[in-house]
């Protein structure tokens, strides 16, 4: 199919001009085995060049004899390009132009001749960067400052890095929110911790046969890959992340997985990391983090985030705000008193949870065979969480958030679920 495969022998003697694109018609066409039509137009026009040339070399083999219709000079003596060189130039600006489809190498300014170097640096090159064209389903934006620009930065290519206390909801924001709501993507955790293995990551051999890795099915099906708690992971495992992550933005892009099979990236695939602390040093607050090797915080330049606890969307979330008003009470205590503890968003979902199965309990008097105090009740998830402080710690918060008579004998069930307590 390609014309100037014939003369490869003779391709060593032309000058470099011809050499180059003889060159570049192989690259484009994978060395002849791959149809590529800037690269057949190529051929045809360097075909008529060296077959003049190929019918001086068979007759006295002479030094080849450039043809004056078929001159390599990139003008004429009046300036302007002559017409061979005209064809060449077309096609080397329709090439800069494609998308590159069926192009594995990359051709650069150093591969062309002196030529028409100088004829296209004269020129202004135009780049234009075209913005994915996400469609999502319609659903009201929460009030968090930064949420629209983790949304964009997904969108981009870019990987996100939400930093924040526990229990401020970063992982609820980056698997629901963002992932779910926001781009109607689905989603796939790796719970990050020391214990996080290589066969997790990229896929390994288990003693149920290989096991493909949660990163390799997240980007080859197109999926949110959620780093929780990032910075726990162990820095030499988290080092199999560095290439993928380097090429979030990149069309196509291709990785190997635990068989070194190659896998090209889906355009929907994104990033999105948290952690309670941005891990270029230890943390004293949080001893089980990591400080990570700057490589790989260098895959979140730009879009790191600082999430802190958002009243108004954990009320969307419990959807009860007398259960709110409780937790927040005692969270604001454990603030006062400069207790080392958290209350977190999960603590407060948790509660919302038992109460539900409580009143559910209650309307049906135990015919299930189970009384609403005999098993999980909103009372129970708050003896539980204040268990875990002194007796000193336990009586100060009892007494600012008005145990007893909010407790004592379950009076929270008569409460207007809509109302805040305090």
């Amino acid at each position: 199919m390609y014309k100037t495969q014939a003369y490869e022998k003779i391709i060593a003697r032309q000058d470099a001009s011809t050499v180059k694109r003889f060159n570049m018609i192989k690259q484009l066409s994978q060395n002849f085995t791959m149809l590529n039509e800037t690269a057949l137009q190529m051929d045809k026009l360097l075909a008529e060049q060296l077959e003049i040339e190929a019918e001086d070399e068979s007759e006295a083999n002479p030094p080849v004899k450039k043809s004056p219709a078929k001159t390599s000079s990139a003008t004429t003596r009046n300036g302007q390009p002559n017409e061979l060189e005209q064809e060449f130039q077309n096609l080397f600006m329709a090439l800069k132009n494609s998308t590159g489809t069926g192009i594995q190498g990359k051709v650069g300014m150093n591969d062309l001749d002196a030529d028409l170097h100088r004829l296209l640096s004269q020129k202004t090159l135009l780049i234009r960067y075209e913005l994915p064209k996400v469609k999502t389903g319609e659903f009201k934006q929460p009030k968090i400052a930064s949420f629209q620009m983790v949304v964009d930065d997904v969108m981009l290519g870019n990987n996100v890095f939400l930093v924040g206390g526990a229990g401020t909801g970063k992982t609820y924001m980056a698997e629901n929110l963002v992932a779910k709501l926001a781009l109607g993507r689905p989603h796939i955790t790796i719970n990050c911790s020391q214990w996080t293995s290589p066969t997790e990551i990229i896929g390994g051999q288990t003693m149920d046969g290989y096991v493909e890795g949660k990163l390799i099915e997240a980007w080859s099906k197109g999926y949110i890959l959620v780093l929780d708690e990032l910075p726990k992971i162990d820095p030499n495992t988290a080092g199999l992340l560095n290439d993928a992550l380097a090429k979030t933005g990149i069309p196509d892009a291709v990785i190997f997985n635990g068989r070194k099979e190659s896998y090209k990236k889906h355009p929907d695939f994104g990033c999105i990391a948290t952690g309670n602390i941005y891990p270029n040093k230890e943390s004293i607050s949080y001893g089980a983090n990591n400080k990570q090797d700057l490589s790989l915080l260098d895959r979140f330049s730009g879009s790191v985030y600082y999430i802190i606890k958002n009243e108004e969307l954990e009320k969307v979330i419990l959807q009860n705000n007398m259960i709110w008003s409780v937790c927040d009470k005692i969270r604001t205590v454990i603030e006062e008193m400069n207790y080392e503890a958290q209350l977190s968003l999960r603590f407060m979902q948790n509660a919302r949870n038992a109460y539900l199965l409580e009143m559910q309990r209650v309307r049906d008097k135990g015919k299930n065979g189970v009384k609403a105090n005999e098993g999980k009740t909103f009372k129970s998830a708050v003896d539980s969480y204040l268990g875990t402080f002194s007796e000193v710690q336990r009586k100060n918060i009892k007494d600012k958030i008005r145990y007893a008579e909010i407790f004592s004998n379950y009076e929270y069930r008569e409460f207007d679920i809509d109302k805040e307590l305090y």
